[in-house]
């Protein structure tokens, strides 16, 4: 046994010898994020990687759906946060990360160990897919909800997606109005003005075939056709930004090769939550 451990040893040595020390590129502008649950978040370029570990109070597997406004990290060399360059003799996937125990195989050829100020900003947008531009801060909501307009993705609460209030088809609900009451479709009970409301009105029928479905007909009058409401569905869409501030990489093995950066810009990466 101790003789393999020798042999080992030996192997190791020689491969951490100073002429062995190769940073091919330290190009990830064009590498995405990947992360396992914000604790690790990396960058794959062919052969090298980029990794970044994050510890702190905050930092759990919802940390990435939050919004966050400079918060700051401070990377130390072999500490609970830290930022990690590695070279492998092989392109690494995904799961390599991500797993308690990193597999054999890709092989670890030369490490540096980093410090630096990280600084993460994420910003929150809402989109309720409905192609309406709505301001997040108005609190209107015209069906009595529960979620304002810029959540409610059927903003009359008519049984029609507001999307689906487009009747020209030009992607601009705003400007389609049936009755000419001056209010638009999307935020009409009763978008034909026949004093029925839309939502007891079929949205597929044509009774009277005038080639005009009944819902947008004021000339037709038949019995209440009660519909369904779909519930509503939005997105939380977070951006996060990444910077790396006085960032400086020391090799593992011990010889004097250092990669350095004023600033560096890690990347983006955007989470979606879907609600409900």
């Amino acid at each position: 046994m101790k003789q393999i451990f020798i042999f080992l040893s030996l192997i190791f040595l020689i491969a951490c010898d100073d002429g062995n020390v190769d940073i091919p590129e330290f190009n990830f502008s064009n590498a995405t994020i990947d992360d396992c649950g914000a604790l690790v978040l990396f960058k794959i370029n062919e052969n090298e990687t980029l990794i970044i570990e994050l510890s702190g109070q905050n930092i759990d597997d919802t940390f990435l759906f939050q919004e966050h406004d400079s918060e700051v990290f401070s990377l130390v060399e072999n500490g609970s946060s830290t930022v990690i360059y590695r070279t492998f003799d092989a392109k690494p996937t995904a799961s390599y990360f991500c797993q308690n125990i990193p597999p054999t195989s890709p092989l670890i050829i030369n490490e540096w160990n980093g410090s630096g100020t990280l600084t993460i900003n994420t910003i929150l947008t809402i989109d309720d897919k409905d192609t309406v531009d709505e301001d997040p801060d108005d609190p209107l909501d015209t069906d009595g909800d529960g979620f304002p307009n810029f959540k409610d993705w059927d903003d009359d609460g008519d049984g029609i997606l507001t999307k689906d209030e487009d009747i020209d088809g030009d992607n601009n609900p705003t400007n389609d109005d049936t009755d000419g009451d001056g209010i638009p479709n999307y935020l009409d009970t009763d978008d034909d003005g026949d004093g029925v409301l839309t939502l007891d009105e079929s949205i597929t029928n044509d009774n009277d075939s005038d080639g005009i479905v009944d819902y947008l007909d004021a000339d037709t009058t038949l019995p209440p056709e009660t519909r369904n409401l779909a519930p509503n569905q939005y997105q939380e869409i977070y951006e996060s930004t990444f910077t790396i501030e006085q960032l400086k990489l020391n090799n593992a093995n011990g010889n004097d090769a250092a990669i350095q950066f004023d600033s560096f810009d890690y990347g983006s990466v955007t989470k979606i939550k879907t609600i409900p």
